[in-house]
């Protein structure tokens, strides 16, 4: 198991932990991923963290696209995220 599966998993169940309600579960892992790459790569640009995220993209264009799609999403509760953050 990788440093980042083992810190995916441990920040998944903290911000599971949190009473906010998701309404899709990959909003949540998508936002775990974002949090991870930002630290890993100290960087808070999709240009710079979007290569930590682990999925099935294999071009930075798609991670970057999927990240600023999350990011514009009307459907997740940007409180609830933050709260989930913050706990």
């Amino acid at each position: 198991m990788t440093p980042t599966s083992r810190l995916y998993d441990a920040f998944n169940d903290f911000a599971s932990q949190s009473d906010a309600q998701w309404r899709d579960l990959r909003h949540l892992q998508t936002l775990c991923w974002m949090v991870i790459g930002i630290i890993e790569s100290q960087n808070v640009h999709l240009s710079g963290f979007g290569m930590c995220v682990k999925s099935r993209a294999n071009i930075a264009q798609s991670h970057q696209r999927r990240l600023r799609r999350w990011l514009s999403n009307r459907r997740i509760d940007v409180k609830a995220a933050h709260q989930a953050l913050m706990v």
